[in-house]
């Protein structure tokens, strides 16, 4: 893929893996399995007493 199709996909999709891909970095699958959807792991708890007196409070 030329420099400008490799930028137009970041851009659109603001994903890391694309800006990399950009820049000539490989991106393999092991190095995202790991990677979890932002905001995913909030809901899987209940919120406590402790979170309201964390900064981010309003967030969870």
């Amino acid at each position: 893929m030329d420099k400008r199709r490799l930028w137009y996909n970041f851009t659109h999709s603001g994903k890391v893996e694309d800006y990399l891909r950009y820049r000539g970095i490989a991106v393999t699958q092991r190095a995202t399995d790991s990677i979890q959807e932002e905001g995913s792991g909030y809901g899987e708890r209940p919120k406590t007493t402790s979170d309201d007196r964390r900064p981010d409070s309003a967030q969870l």
